[in-house]
């Protein structure tokens, strides 16, 4: 795959800002925590500067791994905050070019990745404990919870435009051994396939 780069000027501090992934839509300055929203040739500050407290996970943006024999990147980080603590979804792009997220929560690792669209999906129809469809590929879901969250901030690059501060709705099921995954923000809708894995699956790499 080529590579890409582009570098922009931080809207709240003048900072360099490099972007590494076309398809990105949020990005965020390392050095004020501003978050910005990607328009063409140019960044728009969206929400508060705030800089994510790093608590020493082994993952970090920048980072180089591999899984199934496929290199990735560690392009970013979306923390999502709810009553009882917190969870870190990091953003991976695969050497081919194929978006992926790591879900951090309390030492353990699960990786998600893209299962076709979903649209019309209205959070208050969805009900634990009972089976539902998204797609012609995830029907018979069996959904085991559901929860209204708060999106603390990011960190690096996002696939999808984020407000820190926003809420989001989250509902998660299984199917045939699979973790199934939704997430619900205010511009788009996303729904995942997912899988425990270890650091030692991951095979990464301090770049």
């Amino acid at each position: 795959m080529a590579l890409f780069a582009k570098e922009f000027k931080c809207p709240s501090c003048g900072a360099n800002i490099k972007q590494q992934n076309p398809a990105s839509r949020s990005i965020s300055c390392g050095y004020c925590g501003q978050t910005s929203h990607i328009n063409a040739e140019s960044l728009r500050a969206a929400g508060e500067q705030h800089l994510l407290i790093d608590y020493d996970s082994y993952l970090s943006v920048g980072n180089r791994g591999r899984w199934q024999e496929q290199g990735f990147t560690i392009l970013g980080r979306l923390r999502i905050e709810y009553d009882d603590g917190f969870w870190d979804e990091w953003y991976i792009n695969f050497d081919d070019g194929k978006p992926a997220w790591i879900q951090e929560d309390d030492g353990s690792f699960m990786l998600f990745q893209a299962a076709g669209e979903v649209s019309g999906l209205q959070y208050n129809n969805i009900h634990v404990g009972t089976f539902a469809n998204f797609n012609q590929d995830l029907t018979n879901v069996f959904i085991t919870s559901k929860s209204r969250a708060k999106v603390e901030g990011g960190e690096g690059e996002l696939p999808f435009r984020i407000i820190p501060g926003e809420t989001a709705d989250f509902v998660e099921g299984v199917k045939e051994g699979e973790m199934v995954s939704i997430e619900i923000l205010p511009d788009e809708t996303s729904i995942y396939l997912g899988r425990i894995v270890s650091l030692d699956d991951l095979d990464l790499t301090y770049s």
